[in-house]
Order: structure tokens, then C-alpha cells, then sequence
């Protein structure tokens, strides 16, 4: 697939903000719990933070980051692999796109 329909493309299109202050704030609540449990384990918690912010900024960027048309259908896929993207949501994009979806993500197990 080169790039989604154009309808799938706007419905990313229009998800795209929602979607990234869902992950943002899945990855506030690990900080917090992170943070609220540090007494007396100060350097174990950093270092746990220091972990999570990596990690979780490779995620946004393999999302988010350089979002087009062209590579939609992969966004999307890394989105459904990362919990960000609902069932609900992915049944909103046409079949084309989710079988696409599915036949990625199955790579990604």
C-alpha cells in the first residue's frame, strides 16, 4: 500500500491530537507513580524515569513523527501496537487500511 485513502487520511488527520495527548498522559501517569514512590530509593527512581522518558519518546516518534499520507498505514500500526489507538478507533478506518494494520502489527508480536 502506498498511501491510505483519502478518507482514512483525514479521519488520522482529525484523531492525530487526541491521540498524542493519550499517550502523553499515559506516559504522565508512569512518571507519577514513578515519583510518588521514590522515598528512600532516589537514584532508582531517576534512573526509572530516565528509562521511561527514552523509551517512550522512541515511541511518540515512531507515531507521530513525520506523519503523511504515505506512511499513514505504518503510523497507524505502530499506534495500534502501543495501545494508543482503540479497537473502536482502528473500526473507524476503512478495511483496506485495518487489514493492512493487522498484517503489520502481526510482525510486531
Amino acid at each position: 500500500m502506498s498511501s491510505v485513502p483519502e478518507k482514512d487520511w483525514k479521519r488520522l488527520s482529525s484523531l492525530k491530537q487526541s491521540l498524542l495527548n493519550s499517550a502523553c498522559e499515559t506516559i504522565f501517569e508512569r512518571i507519577e507513580q514513578i515519583s510518588s514512590t521514590r522515598k528512600g530509593r532516589e537514584h532508582e527512581a531517576y534512573l526509572a524515569l530516565w528509562t521511561v522518558i527514552n523509551k517512550e519518546d522512541n515511541a511518540i516518534a515512531e507515531m507521530f513523527d513525520d506523519l503523511k499520507r504515505s506512511n499513514a498505514v505504518v503510523k497507524i500500526a505502530a499506534l495500534k501496537h502501543h495501545g494508543v489507538l482503540t479497537d473502536e478507533q482502528l473500526a473507524l478506518f476503512s478495511q483496506e487500511t485495518q487489514d493492512e494494520v493487522a498484517h503489520l502489527c502481526s510482525y510486531r508480536r
